[in-house]
């Protein structure tokens, strides 16, 4: 090897321009085996599947909150599915696509999770968290919902 372009003096096994060792990135298949965490940071207030005291009810402690910290037994490789699993915004609802243009939300996709029949926790997943931020009671093949889940042979 030539000498150092910046160092002419040194040689190639001191140059600490040669010998730089290249850091790798975090290998992105990690997120599948990292354990879920919850962030309800950008919770909606307002609207039709607001998180709020009012909307939630009992549900929160009584079914949301207990599924939630069984999720957190899972990692995300488990847990994402069937029933988990992101949702592309181009096929939301309408009003759900304008309550996030209203948000100020720019997402090409939004997770997910089964709670319970027809109770799903809609958020942005970044990395392992998932930032909370609607609740839907009503998930079915509706105009109600975040996301119409159509019936087999209906359609």
């Amino acid at each position: 090897m030539p000498p150092c372009e910046n160092n002419p003096k040194c040689t190639n096994r001191t140059c600490p321009v040669l010998n730089r060792k290249v850091k790798l990135g975090a290998n992105p298949d990690s997120i599948i085996s990292m354990r879920p965490s919850w962030s309800f940071y950008k919770c909606d207030k307002e609207g039709r599947w607001a998180f709020t005291n009012e909307a939630l009810g009992e549900d929160f402690w009584s079914t949301i909150m207990p599924r939630l910290k069984s999720f957190e037994q899972l990692s995300w490789g488990d847990l994402e599915g069937k029933e988990n699993h992101f949702v592309k915004v181009d096929t939301l609802n309408k009003c759900a696509r304008d309550r996030l243009d209203e948000l100020l939300i720019v997402e090409e996709q939004l997770f997910s999770l089964k709670i319970a029949n027809t109770l799903r926790v809609y958020g942005i997943r970044q990395k392992s968290t998932l930032f909370v931020l609607w609740y839907d009671n009503d998930h079915g093949d509706n105009d109600t919902c975040v996301c119409r889940s159509y019936k087999k042979h209906t359609h």
